[in-house]
């Protein structure tokens, strides 16, 4: 905990905050003093109260005792989404080296990013590297998880596309009584968004127009403010994809040129030809 009370020390002077100040929060000056000398360890009700009286979001704290780094999951989807776009499969394949060499305690969730690693790897070449039991591994991790927290949602997002049919429609619907707790957190809605997009095109690609259908409820009652235009955005070509996937209606072909333009409008270069490529190969097949 010396690191952890040093950090808040640092903050706190920052924002010119005296020992008296914070320790209205239930906390005598002395506790407080040796907590940030690193000599005495503090209840999470305790932590919780004094950075609510340096004004700071405990997912801030956390970032910044991470040598303001993201979380693990996040730091191995970046590096996935760069050898991906990329084409880099031997950067991918010493990804999966890595953490299948980890030996810490935190088995499972080593286990489960080398299983997503594995997908998006074959993805990427088109040779077999995840197992039928790896899958089983990862859907029985996500039922059995009660309330589905960043991780979960960060997990499912980006292994959806590999799932049966049945099960990630039960996982979409379950997913909302599973985050039921953290739907105001900004990052998590959008996180939730970002799931049912993911899901939504999907469903669009199965030909599975009513279960699209169903998502694309969910998806209009998120209430997508005006910041939030990459979801829009996304949404708003995944509708037309739906409609062109649907009646082969050239309009909504037109509709989604005009997203990966503005893609493309904002420099978003490689999303842009994620969706340019998707698109060409749905064309073909219908021409087919």
């Amino acid at each position: 905990m010396e690191k952890i009370g040093r950090l808040f020390k640092k903050f706190r002077t920052a924002r010119g905050l005296r020992l008296k100040d914070v320790a209205k929060s239930g906390i005598s000056i002395s506790q407080l003093s040796r907590f940030e000398k690193g000599e005495t360890d503090l209840t999470i009700t305790k932590f919780i109260a004094i950075l609510d009286e340096i004004n700071m979001p405990i997912d801030e704290f956390v970032y910044a005792a991470h040598d303001f780094r993201r979380d693990e999951l996040n730091e191995i989807l970046q590096q996935i989404k760069i050898f991906v776009s990329t084409k880099n499969i031997a950067g991918m394949k010493k990804l999966l080296i890595s953490q299948t060499e980890k030996r810490d305690t935190r088995i499972l969730f080593h286990s489960l990013n080398c299983i997503l690693i594995k997908i998006r790897l074959q993805d990427l070449t088109g040779e077999t590297y995840y197992t039928d039991s790896d899958v089983a591994y990862l859907t029985n991790y996500l039922f059995s998880v009660d309330y589905w927290g960043h991780y979960e949602l960060l997990l499912f997002s980006n292994t959806l596309d590999v799932l049966q049919h049945e099960t990630l429609m039960l996982l979409c619907r379950e997913m909302y009584n599973r985050t039921n707790f953290y739907k105001d957190l900004p990052n998590n809605r959008r996180l939730i968004a970002s799931m049912l997009l993911n899901a939504y095109i999907t469903c669009v690609e199965r030909k599975e127009y009513l279960d699209a259908m169903y998502l694309e409820k969910q998806l209009k009652n998120s209430y997508f403010n005006d910041t939030e235009m990459y979801e829009r955005l996304i949404f708003k070509y995944a509708q037309n994809l739906l409609i062109y996937r649907k009646d082969g209606d050239q309009l909504a072909v037109i509709e989604m040129r005009k997203c990966i333009g503005v893609m493309r409008l904002l420099d978003c270069n490689v999303l842009a030809q994620h969706y340019e490529d998707f698109l060409t190969k749905l064309i073909i097949e219908n021409e087919n």
